[in-house]
């Protein structure tokens, strides 16, 4: 085997870089988690046939089935409390909320529970959970579908690691 090295940074091929919106490049990293990882599922409202309220999920369902995108009730509670039972058994859950500012309906279920489990099991149980939530989609739906808790339950919990995107 002969290993080439280039003798100039012209030799260097620039990465191709491919323009894409937010919601599809989250498609994209869904989709890539599902096909790397059998264990990975998504399950929120309206993200089967309907492809999620923004469109992110579109296809997913088509393409890995009603057992790894699951329709879920109007139950932001019920999402998270199934995330993170789903999460203790060994699956990797990743939940969508619709809006972020839902996410207080299922403030108990994440912070009280999910987020301490380990520390309660004494560092013997992982939650690998994802919550995905969009944040002031600037669409115009007023009060309740415009707000950023996010920021806000990150100082209220130490467990939570939250990311901003």
């Amino acid at each position: 085997m002969t290993i080439s090295h280039p003798q100039s940074l012209s030799e260097v091929s620039e990465p191709s870089l491919q323009q894409m919106t937010y919601a599809e490049a989250i498609r994209q990293a869904l989709r890539e988690e599902m096909q790397r990882d059998p264990k990975v599922f998504l399950l929120g409202e309206d993200i089967g046939i309907y492809g999620g309220a923004f469109g992110v999920t579109k296809g997913l369902l088509e393409e890995f089935g009603e057992a790894r995108v699951r329709d879920t009730p109007i139950s932001e509670a019920a999402i998270a409390g199934c995330a993170i039972g789903a999460a203790l058994t060994g699956m990797r859950p990743v939940a969508e909320f619709q809006f972020s500012d839902f996410m207080t309906i299922a403030t108990d279920q994440i912070v009280n529970q999910g987020a301490k489990l380990r520390f309660m099991f004494g560092g013997k149980a992982e939650v690998p959970v994802v919550f995905r939530a969009p944040l002031g989609s600037g669409v115009g739906f007023a009060a309740q579908h415009s707000l950023q808790l996010l920021l806000m339950l990150k100082g209220y919990c130490i467990q939570l690691s939250v990311t901003r995107m």
